[in-house]
């Protein structure tokens, strides 16, 4: 387990994820286990950093527009997967 500001991050118990971590007592999967990543901020999936700035930019400005079903931006969302993948894994 790897604490980050006030998350603390462990190895998903889903195969097909990589971390997950605990938001208001709903755990959240996130970072699909197959891909590569720019940097992990846990180290626990550090053997699938890439360190390509190229490839950082693209994922960040494709997953920046991604609403949930109330029109929000998921980018911003504690309770959202991909709030957590752009933090700690791009």
């Amino acid at each position: 387990m790897k604490k980050i500001g006030k998350y603390t991050y462990e190895k998903s118990s889903r195969s097909d994820k990589k971390l997950m971590t605990k938001v208001n007592g709903k755990l959240i999967h996130f970072g699909a286990s197959a891909m590569e990543h720019f940097k992990d901020r846990t180290g626990i999936w550090a053997s699938k950093d890439h360190m390509d700035k190229q490839r950082r930019s693209n994922y960040l400005r494709r997953t920046a527009g991604i609403k949930n079903k109330q029109g929000q931006l998921t980018k911003d969302l504690p309770t959202s997967a991909n709030y957590h993948a752009r933090r700690i894994l791009w």
